[in-house]
């Protein structure tokens, strides 16, 4: 009964998260999957209590949400630390554990085979842990809470690892039920400190970036030119500025209404243009290369995203505007 209302509870949070919370969608996606992923864990384990011979439908999904829980523990947390968007295929190499194993589960892994195959899923699981926790360390967040909310995130989830470890351990199937409420414990432990944190039921939070802060960001941008630093990062110019890398988003934000790296190109773009106006026997890719871009496809495709049109048709117009 305590493990049946911890699953039905991650499912609330996995449905609240994924289809009503609008806000950051990519984060609440994977926070929301891991929920999920977690309650097909434990909903296994509770079936297994009471129902030793189990389905190969149900061993199937219980290692589904086990496999998930660790790759979608250290998506979350690596966002979360970072806003950034990873390329779908670095997602993709960490999925094929998870489906190749789950249809080994209706295949081929049978009966006492499955529990050797839970294990060093487990295993796997505790990999993925360390690495999140480290990135979790490591990072610097926007906010406190948020900070505090993700780290809560992580102790819940090793709580779980630590419940899944215990049933592993133990060969009794009142052992099996304990491990399950250990697990629980993790899911009632999230979702009571959810509640009281603005981060999931509130409105996103606003920051206040001082005025200074904002005047040093737009002085590097319009009067230090920092953009014409090839490969210039958020990090190195908060080092820079002595600015944290968070902060330096909002006032590129507050200025610019673009993220860093938006910002960064349609400086270098806008630069080209000035450039290309004044300057009549020079090559594009030199101007590329001394604003700041570091391969000529990259300024190409840049300056037609920005403008619409390539260098040549672009100056082509001008010159017909001032004919």
């Amino acid at each position: 009964m305590f493990a049946g209302i911890a699953v039905t509870t991650g499912l609330f949070l996995a449905a609240y998260l994924i289809f009503i919370r609008k806000d950051d969608k990519i984060g609440n996606y994977f926070l929301g999957a891991l929920f999920l992923a977690i309650s097909l864990r434990v909903g296994k384990s509770i079936a297994y209590f009471l129902l030793p011979v189990m389905a190969d439908e149900g061993v199937a999904t219980g290692f589904l949400g086990l496999s998930l829980i660790g790759p979608l523990t250290l998506f979350y947390t690596a966002y979360a630390a970072s806003r950034k968007s990873i390329p779908w295929y670095y997602y993709a190499i960490h999925f094929i554990y998870p489906l190749v194993g789950t249809v080994l589960c209706f295949t081929v892994v049978k009966d006492e085979g499955f529990t050797w195959f839970y294990q060093i899923t487990t295993v796997i699981m505790f990999f993925y842990l360390l690495k999140a926790w480290k990135v979790n360390t490591v990072s610097t967040y926007e906010h406190e809470r948020l900070a505090a909310w993700n780290k809560q995130i992580l102790i819940a989830v090793s709580l779980v690892w630590a419940a899944f470890v215990y049933q592993h351990l133990t060969n009794s199937m009142m052992d099996y039920a304990i491990g399950s409420g250990i697990a629980a414990v993790g899911i009632y432990f999230v979702f009571i400190n959810a509640l009281k944190s603005p981060v999931v039921f509130q409105p996103a939070m606003k920051v206040e970036v001082s005025p200074l802060y904002v005047k040093k960001v737009k002085e590097a941008f319009e009067h230090e030119n920092v953009y014409r630093v090839p490969g210039i990062t958020i990090n190195q110019l908060s080092e820079q500025l002595q600015i944290p890398a968070y902060l330096i988003t909002h006032c590129v934000k507050e200025l610019y209404k673009m993220t860093f790296p938006e910002a960064i190109n349609h400086f270098r773009i806008n630069e080209v243009q000035s450039l290309l106006l004044i300057e009549d026997n020079v090559k594009v890719e030199a101007l590329a290369y001394d604003v700041g871009f570091k391969t000529p496809s990259a300024f190409y495709a840049a300056f037609k995203k920005q403008t619409g049109m390539s260098p040549k048709v672009f100056k082509q117009t001008q010159a017909l505007k001032t004919a």
